[in-house]
């Protein structure tokens, strides 16, 4: 007997939205749920339009999250899971919402806007017996990123020492940003209400960091950062390069940057430990490069042999691509296992601990680059 998909419920993710395609694709990949209902706009109209479109039935279109958390809240068949996919500085209010109506969430990154969003939400979270959260950040779920979480985890590469990670973009397309072209190019990301305490931090540095925290199990304990923003006029974070001090004694150099030229993409970590290190190229994904202290380099290939690890979390044969939408994917079906099997203790999607560690690095980023020095997390 098939078993019975969770009721999702989406709030963002509209017509305009990139993310919110990559939300609902990921949902769908392994028949754990079905969309049901959501708000897809400010505009009442262009919501109900939208949902319509994707085969929601015109009351459960809503106009606004707080209409859906109530109307959901008091239906027979009301939803087991929200997913938010709105800026970073709505994400607090959103969730508390519907853990209010005992709704589990699964939210887009970052955690919350600021620090002291995140405090009020962890509390929520952790108050709530009820609910699961989930975080999606979605680079920890690639297969190769597992497997190298698997093998730090084993001492495979023995202490960590040293954890090197950027991640780089390039908003502006080749442009020079300019106060002329700066609202037209950055949007909402310009508006600190919308983005957060950072935008680079909170867009892309979040990634960063929480990927290295997760591959190690490491946690950082003080930085020193250097944030800079585009100009005197256009008051937007756009590079960050911190050294960072993990609770290991390892060290950590962290660059990230929208406005690299040339940058279109780039996200990549290597972890080095007493015994050798490990590589990890996001736009190389299927492949993880263990290199020993002593001896020849391996190339470790998704699914493939001596990488078993990876085997749970691919859908497809080694020797075909696999990435971001499987990625995405992969947090989708945990998250929905967990609430199925409450006994299961080990789950790998990142969740409330995660995303609150990750916002007081943040934090702790932005008061290091204004003091200019060493700061604890």
């Amino acid at each position: 007997m098939k078993a019975k998909k969770l009721s999702l419920g989406i709030v963002g993710g509209g017509s305009n939205s990139w993310i919110g395609h990559v939300h609902r694709i990921s949902s769908r990949f392994d028949d754990r749920y079905q969309v049901v209902a959501g708000v897809f706009s400010k505009n009442s109209k262009l919501s109900i339009k939208f949902g319509k479109n994707l085969g929601i039935s015109k009351e459960r279109c809503y106009s606004n999250y707080k209409e859906m958390a109530l109307k959901e809240a008091k239906r027979v068949d009301c939803i087991n899971v929200v997913s938010i996919m709105t800026p970073p500085g709505s994400h607090q209010i959103i969730a508390e919402t519907f853990i209010d109506r005992d709704i589990n969430i699964i939210s887009d990154k970052p955690f919350a806007g600021n620090l002291d969003q995140a405090k009020k939400l962890y509390k929520k979270i952790k108050s709530n017996k009820k609910i699961k959260y989930a975080l999606t950040h979605n680079y920890s779920a690639y297969p190769m990123v597992r497997e190298a979480r698997n093998l730090v985890a084993k001492g495979k590469i023995g202490k960590i020492e040293y954890i090197n990670m950027e991640y780089i973009q390039d908003w502006s397309d080749g442009k020079n940003i300019a106060q002329k072209n700066a609202k037209k190019i950055l949007t909402w990301k310009l508006d600190k209400n919308i983005v957060g305490a950072s935008t680079v931090l909170n867009e892309i540095g979040s990634h960063t960091y929480q990927l290295a925290t997760y591959i190690s199990g490491l946690k950082g304990k003080s930085v020193f950062a250097d944030i800079k923003q585009i100009s005197n006029k256009i008051k937007m974070d756009d590079n960050a390069q911190v050294m960072i001090n993990f609770n290991n004694g390892a060290k950590g150099m962290f660059w990230t940057s929208v406005t690299a030229k040339g940058g279109v993409y780039g996200l990549k970590i290597r972890v080095f430990g007493s015994k050798g290190s490990l590589e990890w190229v996001q736009n190389d994904p299927n492949y993880l490069r263990l290199n020993p202290a002593k001896g020849a380099v391996r190339l470790l290939e998704r699914g493939f042999h001596g990488s078993e690890f990876s085997k749970k979390f691919s859908r497809i044969k080694y020797g075909h691509p696999e990435g971001y939408l499987d990625a995405f994917a992969n947090i989708y079906r945990e998250f929905a296992d967990s609430i199925k099997n409450k006994n299961k203790k080990e789950y790998y999607y990142p969740d409330e601990d995660q995303g609150l560690e990750t916002i007081k690095f943040i934090s702790a980023c932005l008061i290091s680059s204004k003091k200019k020095k060493w700061t604890k997390i």
